[in-house]
């Protein structure tokens, strides 16, 4: 099971701008992207989810219209991913069983990161787990292919429990955080 967090459109078909299983079509920069397919990062934790979308604000106050993207408004959702083959990079003998260093997979030299995921792509691994680069305690989930369902996403908002907990988790100011 994996969450993303996404600008909703509640009236956007599946696949569509807006809607939970839309992926944008021009992939290519991403640390774990794989030529010619369109790869879903999710989060492990709803908390991770919304941290990711959050961070820019650390340290900073958020309102309501922080928690809005191309106009949309911010939702949460469940993403449901069956009997997908994960490769668990959080496992050393995952690491050591496909010769993949951790200072590989943390660099910042993406081209790196990128010939981890096609190699394990071309094992015949639909997707891979790593740790955020947020929080050692967070993990991210890498799907390259296979089939994910969509819970009914859950509209955000800055009293909501995981938008709180996020950022309490990111520093932003509690202050801010009553407003709604």
């Amino acid at each position: 099971m994996g969450w993303r967090v996404f600008p909703w459109d509640p009236g956007a078909k599946p696949g569509e701008p807006f809607s939970p299983s839309y992926i944008y079509p021009h992939q290519g920069a991403g640390r774990f992207d794989v030529d010619d397919k369109l790869v879903v990062y999710l989060a492990e934790t709803a908390v991770h989810a919304v941290a990711e979308k959050l961070q820019r604000f650390r340290g900073q106050k958020i309102d309501r219209k922080d928690l809005i993207e191309s106009g949309k408004p911010l939702a949460l959702v469940e993403c449901r991913l069956g009997k997908l083959k994960l490769a668990d990079l959080c496992d050393p003998a995952v690491l050591v069983k496909h010769d993949i260093r951790p200072d590989v997979l943390a660099s910042r030299d993406f081209a790196k990161t990128q010939r981890v995921a096609a190699a394990l792509y071309k094992e015949g691994f639909a997707g891979l787990r790593w740790w955020s680069a947020l929080s050692g305690d967070w993990h991210t989930i890498v799907v390259f292919e296979g089939e994910i369902e969509y819970a009914e996403p859950e509209p955000l908002a800055i009293g909501h429990k995981v938008v709180q907990e996020a950022s309490v988790a990111l520093g932003i100011q509690r202050s801010a955080l009553t407003r709604e």
